[in-house]
């Protein structure tokens, strides 16, 4: 089941800072705790205005609740299309907490992830300000965005070890040693000879020759004397 988790948690935060004490944010809007406002009233079931305060128990519970119950829906609605990863979720949502929801970002779904990472970036302005504030965070929740899951890094070392193992095949001739030649034909210079059971390192195997290595020596062997 979608989640957030406490990257996500812990990038909001980290960027939103406490107040206990309700205030007005740089457009004017009346928040409280982690960036809570009267858009999340459904969740809070206050009204953010002058005087109210709250405990930092109460704020991180309005959080995690808005963060889980409402953000997470909106960038959920778009994993048909991408089936985001962990780290994608908890960027977006942190995105989305602080933007309103990642249509725009996404162009609704029409942009590849690369563009999307790229997008991130410009959304640092309040008012039509730049804030040094924004542009960290937006730099942290690309970060987090294009940072691999350790499920993919898990999937990317095999496929990364499967792709360097070395190949061997078995020479498998009746008699006669296995010839190496200089190219793929039986009319090339022989470049050396491999004693019968002993292997060869598989370079590129082709159907009717197979580029092997035995030794210092490289080139080309039947590929019908060789069992791999």
């Amino acid at each position: 089941m979608a989640h957030v988790t406490n990257k996500c948690i812990k990038l909001v935060k980290k960027f939103e800072g406490l107040y206990k004490k309700a205030y007005r944010d740089e457009v004017g809007v009346w928040t409280i705790g982690y960036g809570i406002t009267n858009a999340d009233k459904s969740i809070t079931g206050a009204t953010i205005k002058a005087g109210l305060v709250i405990s930092e128990k109460t704020a991180d519970n309005w959080l995690e609740r808005s963060l889980n119950s409402k953000y997470l829906q909106k960038v959920m609605k778009y994993d048909n299309k991408y089936n985001w990863n962990q780290n994608e979720i908890d960027a977006l949502v942190s995105f989305a907490y602080n933007i309103g929801s990642i249509d725009g970002l996404t162009a609704n779904g029409t942009r590849s992830r690369a563009t999307i990472a790229a997008k991130i970036l410009e959304y640092n302005k309040a008012g039509g300000k730049v804030y040094r504030g924004l542009t960290r965070r937006r730099k942290a929740e690309r970060k987090l965005f294009l940072t691999a899951t350790k499920a993919k890094k898990k999937a990317k070392k095999k496929a990364k070890k499967k792709a360097v193992k070395k190949v061997y095949a078995k020479v498998n001739t009746k008699h006669d040693p296995l010839t190496i030649r200089k190219s793929a034909s039986s009319t090339a210079a022989v470049l050396g000879r491999v004693p019968k059971k002993s292997k060869v390192k598989v370079i590129k195997k082709g159907s009717t020759w197979t580029k092997v290595k035995y030794k210092s020596v490289t080139g080309y062997s039947a590929t019908r004397y060789l069992k791999f």
